[in-house]
Formats: structure tokens, sequence, C-alpha cells
């Protein structure tokens, strides 16, 4: 017996209904279709959730994995065990750093780094065994960012990409999808995946990064395949980063907490910023936007295109704001 209701007969016959396919082909379009819909793909994660709570297992893996099998008969092709994946990492790994397998992660700003990751089952060991290092007070999903690439073809479908992003939208996670080949490098879309509230009891938005050179240099992408699709989410930045960038206080009670953000938010900051160009120097960040952080603004523009505007604005007003304690503190002149 099992406690992990997705593993169960009865858990297939669920994913099946819930997803309205009678095999994968039909149930990954079906995902795929939905996951673009905000209101619709919360409503099935919620549908979900309703017959299962536990999140620390990839529900698909059996549901997946059985229909590969079944595929593989008639196609002879055969489903990756996870060994076999681990493998294929540790491969790209030397192929693309010379050997240096911590370098894919450093020169992706990853926390975990899963290459041929299927449906996700290594990812969502990585974040479960990561989130339960803190409490449910002190964790939040900026904390890590998990990077993972899938294979897909150009002019064909990706059976298991939809539920790779189904599996960091529903957990509130951070990170990044890339879909195409991990050794030649071209890629059909990188899916940037986020939590806008930092907050883990949450869903993810989802947003495919633009095709600008930034996108490439950032994700080593060396050809673009398929058709773009844009889909923007967060056409803004996230609240919890506008805070720390103008500083916001809270009220003095929740000083701690404060500050406690602030070392989470130089962590996604130092994330955001080994994913640009021209960062080699691995300095932390100091809490500061200066001349030296124009790789990290430019970054951020390309996620965020309404930052370059609220900069500016709050430019204006830390402008004003000067000149008004300037005036302030001029000597009145009496007269003579």
């Amino acid at each position: 017996m099992t406690d992990r209701y997705f593993e169960t007969d009865k858990g297939q016959e669920t994913i099946a209904q819930l997803l309205h396919g009678d095999d994968l082909a039909s149930t990954s379009e079906y995902l795929m279709s939905i996951l673009f819909d905000k209101d619709k793909r919360e409503h099935l994660f919620n549908q979900f959730l309703e017959y299962e709570t536990n999140v620390d297992y990839d529900w698909f893996n059996r549901y997946y994995s059985q229909e590969m099998t079944r595929i593989s008969k008639k196609h002879k092709s055969f489903y990756s065990p996870p060994a076999l994946g681990k493998l294929a990492k540790q491969l790209v790994d030397v192929a693309r750093t010379n050997g240096d397998v911590e370098a894919t992660k450093r020169n992706l700003g990853a926390t975990n780094y899963d290459v041929a990751a299927g449906t996700g089952q290594l990812t969502i060991a990585s974040w479960d065994a990561n989130r339960r290092k803190h409490s449910p007070f002190s964790y939040r999903p900026s904390m890590y960012f998990y990077v993972s690439e899938e294979l897909k073809l150009s002019g064909k479908p990706s059976r298991s990409i939809p539920f790779l992003l189904f599996n960091y939208l529903i957990r509130g996670m951070d990170g990044v999808v890339i879909a195409g080949d991990s050794l030649s490098r071209s890629i059909s879309q990188v899916y940037f995946i986020q939590q806008p509230e930092d907050n883990h009891l949450g869903f993810s938005s989802l947003n495919v990064m633009p095709r600008t050179p930034d996108t490439m240099e950032a994700f080593d992408v060396r050809t673009w395949i398929d058709e773009p699709i844009e889909h923007i989410e967060d056409s803004e930045m996230p609240q919890f980063i506008v805070d720390q960038l103008t500083g916001n206080k809270r009220q003095p009670e929740q000083a701690d907490e404060q500050a406690g953000e602030l070392g989470i938010y130089k962590k996604r900051l130092n994330i955001i910023r080994n994913m640009s160009k021209g960062n080699d120097d691995g300095k932390e960040f100091d809490g500061k936007l200066t001349e030296s952080d124009k790789a990290l603004i430019d970054f951020i523009d390309v996620l965020m295109p309404g930052f370059a505007q609220f900069e500016s604005e709050k430019n204006k007003e830390r402008m004003e704001r000067h000149r008004a304690n300037k005036r302030q503190e001029q000597p009145l002149k009496f007269e003579q």
C-alpha cells in the first residue's frame, strides 16, 4: 500500500480524468493548452489538490512512465529511468564546462540544475529537501532557483514539458525550464517561472523569455527552433522586490523579518546577476543599484518590461525629495 494517491490505480484514473485524455498525447496536449490560461490553470491545480495535498513527490511519474512503456512497445522508444538521467546530466556538465560539474549551475545561476528533467522527479526531490531545511515561517521560494532542461525537437511536441511546467507552477517554485537540445543548444523556448509574492503557499506565474541577445547569452542559446511563444504574466517587478529596491520599511515590530528578507533578496539578485553578462567577479550584491549593476538592470528589464519606467519614476521622486531637503537646509536670510 502507498499513501501517495497518484501512484495508486485510482490515482492513475483520476489523472486521465482531470486531463481529459485517453493517452499520453491527448493529456499532454490538453495540459499544455491549459497552462497559458492562468485562471483555468489554477482551477486545475485546485482540482488536483482535492485528491492529493502531498507535494513532495512527482504526481506524474508512474502515469508518464507507464504511458511511455506502452509507446515504446509500438515505436521502439524507451522511457529513461532516473539513474540514466543523472548520468546524462553529468555528461552534459562535462561537455559544457570542461569537467567542472559545478560551473553549469554557476553559469545559469541555479541552486539545482537538472538536464533531461523529464516530468521533474529529481527537481521535485531537490525542492522538497531544500524547503525542509527551513520552518514554514522562514522558507520563501526566492531562496532557491531551479533550472531544468528537457529535450524538445523542432516541429514536434514534447510530451513531458507540460507536466514539468505543471510541477514547477503548482509548488510555487522559482526557476527556468529550457526546452530544446542540451548539447547543441538549439532551444525552442525558455520558460521563466516565479512566485510573484514570494509566498510558498501560492502558485507560481509563467513567462516565456523573449528571443533577445540577452536571453541567448544568459541561457547559452545558440540557435532558436520552432515559433516563439509570446506570453508574459509578470509585466511588473514583484512587490517584494520593489520593497527592497526602494528601501520601504515595515513596522518596528517587523524589523527582524525585514532584515531576514533583505538577505533572501540579496540571494535572489545574485542569482539574476549571475545569469547576466559581464559578471565574473562573483561579488555579493550590496543592496544598492549603481552603474556597476547595469548588467543586472538590463537582464531584469528583459523579464520585467515595467521595471525601467518604475526605476525612472523612483529616481525622479528621489531627486525631488533631495532638492526639497536642500531647500530646507538653506539658512534663512533676514533683511538688514
